[in-house]
């Protein structure tokens, strides 16, 4: 069963500092680690050729708005 946002609300503000801090630790530890994952993912996609050259992206955002848009590059 999923918890409201008001009963999560509630439950964090009778948590302690301490429980607070371990909580934001467990969560900062598992960013990093999930920045760490996509980092070497998308270093595998560049290792394959896999990605857009930075000219290209740039012309299609200027390309935005106007009366003539670029494709999606």
């Amino acid at each position: 069963m999923a918890l409201t946002l008001a009963e999560i609300e509630e439950s964090i503000k009778s948590l302690s500092l301490t429980d607070k801090q371990r909580i934001l630790d467990a969560l900062s530890r598992e960013l990093a680690e999930a920045r760490h994952a996509m980092t070497l993912e998308a270093l595998e996609d560049v290792d394959a050729g896999r990605f857009v050259d930075q000219q290209d992206v740039k012309r299609w955002a200027d390309s935005l708005g106007t009366s003539k848009p670029l494709p999606r590059p």
